[in-house]
This record gives C-alpha cells, sequence and structure tokens, in this order.
C-alpha cells in the first residue's frame, strides 16, 4: 500500500472531531507526503485546515451546523505535540471559572514551550514563555483559580468573586489538592483561598 493511501485511511478511521497535527505524521511518515494528503482532504471537504499544521475533521449538528474545536482543545493538542505545560491565564482564566461571562477573542497560555501566536477564526490564542514557578501547580482547578485572581487584582477581588470560587471547590470535591497548590500562589492569594477552604471546612 502506498504511503499517502496508509495516511488517508488513518484519517478516515479517527472520530469526527479530531484535532490532526501535521507532525502526529511527520515521526512515521514523510513530512511532504503528509502535507500533501492533509491538503487534498481538505479540499476534498474531508478536513478543515484551522491554522498553518493544524487541521480538524469536521463534525456536524443538525441544527448547529459544523461544531469547530474551541481555543482549548487546540491549546492542549499543540501543548501535547511540543510536549509542553500550560495554563489558562488573564481573562480566559475567569471565564473558565465562572467569574465572567464573556468569551475572550484572544486567549492566553503560560507555557514552558515556545512562545507563539495563532489565530483560529476570530479567536487568537497565545503561548507566552514563562518562569517554571508559575507551571508548578500540577492541579487544573488550582492553577485556574490563581491565575484567575491575579487578573482580578489584589484589592479588587469581590464578594461575588468569592462567593464564586467558594461555589466551584466546594462542587469539585478537590480540597487537598488546591490546599497542596496554594503554596505556588502570592501571598494575598493564599490567604483568600485558604480562609475559603477553612470556611468551607467548617460547614
Amino acid at each position: 500500500m502506498i504511503i499517502s493511501k496508509q495516511i488517508e485511511q488513518k484519517i478516515q478511521a479517527l472520530p469526527k472531531g479530531t484535532l490532526l497535527l501535521i507532525d502526529d505524521f511527520i515521526e512515521e511518515y514523510d513530512y511532504e507526503t503528509a502535507r500533501k494528503v492533509l491538503q487534498r482532504l481538505t479540499v476534498d471537504g474531508q478536513l478543515m485546515r484551522l491554522n498553518r499544521g493544524i487541521y480538524y475533521i469536521p463534525k456536524k449538528d443538525n441544527l448547529l451546523g459544523i461544531i469547530k474545536p474551541n481555543a482549548e482543545q487546540i491549546a492542549e493538542s499543540i501543548a501535547k505535540r511540543d510536549k509542553a505545560r500550560i495554563i489558562p491565564t488573564g481573562s480566559f482564566a475567569l471565564h473558565k471559572l465562572g467569574l465572567s461571562t464573556q468569551v475572550p477573542m484572544n486567549v492566553v497560555y503560560l507555557t514552558d514551550g515556545s512562545p507563539r501566536k495563532i489565530k483560529v477564526g476570530n479567536q487568537n490564542i497565545t503561548f507566552k514563555k514563562t518562569s517554571p514557578r508559575n507551571l508548578a501547580v500540577k492541579h487544573y482547578l488550582s492553577g485556574l483559580i490563581i491565575q484567575g485572581l491575579k487578573e482580578i487584582g489584589e484589592g479588587n477581588v469581590n464578594g461575588s468573586h468569592l462567593s464564586q470560587i467558594k461555589n466551584i471547590i466546594g462542587k469539585s470535591h478537590e480540597v487537598s489538592q488546591i490546599k497542596l497548590n496554594m503554596r505556588y500562589a502570592p501571598v494575598w492569594i493564599q490567604k483568600i483561598v485558604l480562609k475559603i477552604l477553612n470556611d468551607l471546612n467548617n460547614e
């Protein structure tokens, strides 16, 4: 079987909604061959090209039409490929926590991988190089809480913010993990979160 047909059959066997990176194929196949197959399948409508080297097997909904991948799915695929750690920050962290209802058009991740910017549709995904300490948090929700509070800023945290964070932590049942990871947060964030954890423990 010729190589291009092997690549095509591998792609066609994947479920709808799968994200593909050209780098997924180059360990096993020639880069140029993989690129041509991906381009041909895009022209045929079997794939969507989201950005250079990033493709998507379209998933369709009868009412909504094609459901495109969100920024988080794309960022996680890139991080997996690069063997890099990432953590949402800024307004995107607030959105993930439910502290902001607005979906940001500029999604920013801290990373220990290569800094870069990717545009997918109307959204911009930015990977910002950061220090190892900022990525020392091994727990996803803890990282979101730390980055969300940093975005709000010391002195700007209000009762509504605290209530929402308390609600999220309470529902997560991950108090021990959050408490453990707060050692990586600035002191003012540690105080806020540890008070919330103490309140939850006393309820």
